[in-house]
Formats: structure tokens, C-alpha cells, sequence
């Protein structure tokens, strides 16, 4: 592979110190007395940067914005005035404000009054015990209309008030009773419990619901009430009252009915569902006890709805006082002044800017970037910044925002304004000019060379290395010869700086024993500049490459004129006008 390379290198050797031969037979004299410079490879650091230009602004600025609408009852400050944070810089008058406080706290009085109502209106939705007692004939079932249950039964409950039951009967045959006699009451079960007879004047028996019965209407003379001292019998149960027969001892029927409290009040309803049921049959109450929930559904949700506008209205009523301590209106940072848009007497609207504050102590510098170079730019990039005012110095920066929308330039060119901070601005005002030098890519502690000793060939890379850093060997590919050090190149050799990299110089005139003594070398090259290229392979620290000068015109293509096929990297030829003028020829 590696005589390969060699054998290719020198064709193009030969070609070029032929050529060169021929130029100096047949060319003018000027050409034949061509300069050189000799640079030493050597270890350095290499930026790529990208320059633009701008303007410097304020990092900081922030309106004033007023919370309440009015007249500007006081102004304190003028358009320039340097002020502090928290310093009062106007006064709206909040009259108005006022009133508008006592309209909402009017509406939300009447909102809680209404909110009142509607939780009192739940306790409507029960139907509460209206005595003590046992709870009878239970007719409400749940999902009913409570009015339509009442005008069917006659009520939704009895509650029985005494603990007792009573039955009426018409004593059979020629049977007698007498007021506090006793006799044996039997139930359809064969349950039996003791009565007694306390009314044998009755006109007409009555119904569970304690009207009268129809269907047991009859003679009012010789009817009897029977009393029981218990009432937890079933309310309408048919029984059969039996005496004691004085002669046999036996019981024998005096006749027949159906039992019902003997004093009971009854529970009725209106309207509305039946949602919740407290009780059972015989359940033993106390008055004011819950024995059934209507469905209130509907005023729940109301009080809900009520709810949410009473908050409604509080949140607003804490704005407006609150806005009232806005009255006055503040500066947001220590700074400037640097936009005043009212006067004292004016009226002012809420939520539009008054004025503008900039702290000119902390500035950033907007530079437009070209589209091609965009790319490059990335958040948080070093920069270096030069301000037209102070020529003498460098303010150090960073790159901390992108504009995603360029903007047109002219000539068919698009740019993007990038913000950059300046750390330390010190005198910086804002609007002075300045160009900023974005450190897009760098590399530390490697090999470089000047640029213009970097040539193009057929897309490949070469540079010309001097006989003093060629080895002595013979083959393809490199000419043989020992490293030589001529006497005008040793009187004038010195180093000096091209910008931070340290290059040892030696000048002369071209011969062709000089150039035969030469040797192309492709080199590949990494990052570049407009001073500098890095040298990833090809040229090792040390070795000197030789860049061809010219004392006829300014800017050259040397490489050119000497070895056809050849140009530079920067459009051929070496730019005289780069070098430093203590060692211009």
C-alpha cells in the first residue's frame, strides 16, 4: 500500500519539477526570481468560528402593566429616571373600584339568602313522628307519590298514641255486657289476649282508619267496644270475642269484628316522592322522629348550582380588594425608564402597558447570522465580542437563543438574529454596534499548518515538504537527497507569530535543485480556518512544508503558475498580504 501511495506521489513530482524547469527557461525573469517561506508543523489549538455583527439590547426589560382601570391620580417619575425596584411611579384613583366592590358584596348577601332557603327547604322532605307511639297500619312504600298513597289509604301510617287496640261487636242473641266486664278476645292464629268492655252505647263500628265502616253498619242498640291494653296486633285483623258462661264454665261466642288503635293520629302527604323509609310496622317512635325522606334530588342540585356562584362571586370580590392594593403602581426591577405613554389626569386601561423598564446593567448583543453558517450555531456556544466603542477590548459571551424565523437581507440571502449574553458589559449601553465571534468547533493539542500550504488536486490534499524534514531514502515515490540548509535560509531563520501559533520561517529563492530536493506528501485535513488547518494525517509536528511567495503581484496563484493541476484551498496561491510586513519580500 505504501509504495503504492509513493509511486503516485512521485508522478506528480516529476511532472511538477519538470514543469518547473520549463518555467524557468522559458518564463520572464520576475517569475524566475520567485520567493518561498518555509512553516514548521507544530502542536496547537484551532477555532472555527463564525462572525456576525448587531446591536446590543437590554436582557431585562419588563412592563408596567395596571391591575384596575382609572385616572392617573398621581405620576411620580418621568421618561429617563433611573428607579429602584418597588418605587412608586403612579397612583390610579380606585373610586370606581369601590363601587364596584359594594355592587358584588350586595350580590353575594343575596346569593347566601338564597343559598339559606334552599338548605331550610330540605327539612321539608321529611315527614317526622307527630307523637309518641307505635307506628300502624304502614301503607308508604318506596318510589310512591305520597299523594296519591293518602288519598288511597287514607294515610301513609297510623301512629297509636296509648298502647292500645279496641274492637266493636254486636253481642249476639240475648247476651248481655256490662261496662269493665272481661271477656277473651281470639284471633284468626288462635292467638288470644283479654279485653275488656268499656262502651255498650256505640252507634255504628268504625274502620282501621277510625271512620266509619259501612260494611259493618247495623243496629246501633246493644253494640259494645271491646279495649285491649296492648296495641301490637295486626291493625284490621278479623277476631272473635268470646264471655265465660257463669253455669258450664265454657266460652262462648258474643260476636265478631276487626281490631284498630284505640287512639292513633294519622301521617299523611301532599306531594313528592317516597326515597328513604325510617320505619317498620310497630316500630316505636318518639315524636319529631324521621319516618320517611322525600326524593329532594332536585334541591340538592340547586344548592349545588348556588353553591358554585357564591364562589364565583367570592373569588371576585377578593380580585377587586385585592385590586385595590394595586392602585399604586410599581417599578418591577431596578433600571431605566425608558418608555412613559401616560400623564398625570390621563385615564388608564387595565391590562394595557404604561411604561417600560431596562436594567442596563445586564445586556446582551443581537447579531444576524447567514443561513449557510446557521447550522453551525448551537445554545450554549462561547462568543467573543468587540463593541465599535471599545475597540481595546474583548467581552466574553454565550449564545442563549436562536431564532427559528430568519429574516431577508438582501440579495436573495436569509438571516437569523442570535442572542447573545455579555458577561461583565461594565460601560456597554444599549444600541452600540457590535460583532460577535461564535466559537462553533474547536480542537486542543493538535497538528496544524498554515492554510495556504494545504493544495487541492483532484480532490485530494497535499502539501510540499521541505528538503530539511526528508529522510535520506530512495524507491518510489520520494527523491532521493540529504537534508540540506542553505546559507541565505540559515542567516534569516527565525520563528514568528502567526496568530497564537509559533512558525519557524526561513526565506529563499526557488531553484530547481531547491524544489528537486522537495517531495509532494497528500496529507487529510480536519478543522480549518482562515489561518489554520489541522492535520489529521500526512505531516507529524516538526516537519517543515514549504508555501511558494511572490514579489510581483499581492495575491498570487503561485502553486498554479509553478505546477499546473495545483490550487489552493482558499482559490490557490498564498495571500501576501497575511504575512506579517517585517518578512515581505
Amino acid at each position: 500500500m505504501g509504495k503504492k501511495v509513493y509511486s503516485c506521489g512521485s508522478r506528480v513530482f516529476i511532472t511538477v519539477c519538470g514543469y518547473f524547469v520549463y518555467r524557468r527557461l522559458q518564463a520572464p525573469r520576475a517569475n524566475a526570481n520567485a520567493n518561498y517561506m518555509v512553516a514548521r508543523a507544530q502542536i496547537g489549538d484551532i477555532e472555527l468560528n463564525v462572525s456576525a455583527s448587531g446591536r446590543v439590547v437590554a436582557a431585562v426589560s419588563q412592563e408596567v402593566v395596571p391591575l384596575v382601570s382609572g385616572a392617573v391620580e398621581k405620576l411620580e417619575v418621568k421618561e429617563g429616571d433611573r428607579v429602584k425596584e418597588g418605587d412608586v411611579i403612579a397612583v390610579i384613583d380606585d373610586e370606581s373600584l369601590q363601587q364596584e366592590i359594594e355592587r358584588i358584596e350586595s350580590n353575594l348577601k343575596q346569593q347566601n339568602l338564597s343559598l339559606s332557603k334552599l338548605k331550610a327547604s330540605l327539612s321539608d322532605f321529611y315527614i317526622k313522628a307527630p307523637a309518641d307511639g307505635r307506628v300502624k297500619f304502614l301503607k308508604a312504600r318506596v318510589g310512591e307519590d305520597v299523594g296519591t298513597t293518602t288519598r288511597t289509604y287514607g294515610a301513609l301510617a297510623i301512629i297509636s298514641t296509648d298502647g292500645k287496640m279496641k274492637v266493636a261487636i254486636k253481642p249476639q242473641g240475648s247476651i248481655s255486657l256490662t261496662a269493665g266486664e272481661k271477656v277473651l278476645v281470639r284471633l284468626e292464629d288462635n292467638t288470644e289476649v283479654e279485653g275488656t268492655v268499656v262502651d255498650t252505647s256505640l252507634s255504628q263500628p268504625r274502620g282501621p282508619s277510625g271512620q266509619q265502616d259501612s260494611s259493618q253498619a247495623g243496629p246501633s242498640a246493644g253494640s259494645v267496644q271491646v279495649q285491649i291494653n296492648r296495641d301490637d296486633l295486626p291493625i284490621g285483623a278479623k277476631v272473635t270475642v268470646l264471655k265465660r258462661d257463669e253455669n258450664s264454665g265454657e266460652y262462648v261466642v258474643i260476636g265478631e269484628g276487626t281490631l284498630d288503635v284505640n287512639q292513633g293520629v294519622s301521617v299523611t302527604g301532599n306531594n313528592g316522592k317516597i326515597s328513604v323509609i325510617y320505619v317498620k310496622e310497630n316500630s316505636v317512635v318518639k315524636r319529631g322522629d324521621n319516618l320517611f325522606k322525600l326524593d329532594d334530588s332536585d334541591v340538592k342540585a340547586n344548592i349545588e348550582l348556588q353553591n358554585l356562584a357564591i364562589e364565583q362571586t367570592q373569588k371576585e370580590l377578593e380580585s377587586k380588594k385585592s385590586q385595590l392594593g394595586n392602585a399604586e403602581l410599581k417599578s418591577p426591577i431596578n433600571g431605566i425608564i425608558t418608555s412613559l405613554t401616560v400623564k398625570a389626569g390621563e385615564q388608564v386601561q387595565k391590562g394595557r402597558a404604561i411604561a417600560t423598564f431596562t436594567d442596563p446593567t445586564q445586556l446582551n448583543v443581537v447579531v444576524s447570522v447567514d443561513e449557510l453558517d446557521i447550522p453551525k450555531v448551537k445554545i450554549g456556544q462561547k462568543a467573543k465580542i468587540k463593541v465599535d466603542a471599545f475597540p481595546d477590548t474583548v467581552f466574553e459571551g454565550e449564545v442563549i437563543k436562536i431564532a427559528d424565523i430568519g429574516q431577508p437581507s438582501g440579495g436573495g440571502v436569509t438571516t437569523f438574529d442570535v442572542t447573545i449574553s455579555i458577561k461583565d458589559p461594565g460601560d456597554v449601553k444599549i444600541g452600540m454596534s457590535a460583532t460577535a465571534e461564535i466559537q462553533v468547533e474547536s480542537r486542543k493539542g493538535v497538528v496544524l499548518l498554515p492554510i495556504e500550504a494545504i493544495q487541492e488536486r483532484n480532490g485530494e490534499k497535499y502539501v510540499i515538504i521541505a528538503p530539511s524534514s526528508l529522510q535520506d531514502k530512495s524507491g518510489d515515490g520520494e527523491v532521493t537527497g540529504k537534508r540540506q540548509t542553505s546559507e541565505g535560509a540559515t542567516a534569516r531563520h527565525r520563528n514568528w507569530a502567526w496568530g497564537s501559533l509559533i512558525i519557524g520561517d526561513r526565506r529563499g529563492t526557488q531553484s530547481g535543485n531547491f524544489f528537486g530536493r522537495s517531495s509532494f506528501r497528500k496529507v487529510e485535513v480536519g478543522l480549518t480556518n482562515e489561518t489554520y488547518a489541522e492535520i489529521i494525517s500526512g505531516v507529524e509536528e516538526g516537519e517543515e512544508v514549504i508555501i511558494p511567495l511572490s514579489s510581483t503581484v499581492s495575491t498570487p496563484n503561485n502553486w498554479r503558475d509553478m505546477f499546473p493541476g495545483f490550487g489552493g484551498m482558499r482559490n490557490g496561491g498564498f495571500d501576501r498580504s497575511r504575512v506579517p510586513a517585517n518578512i515581505r519580500r
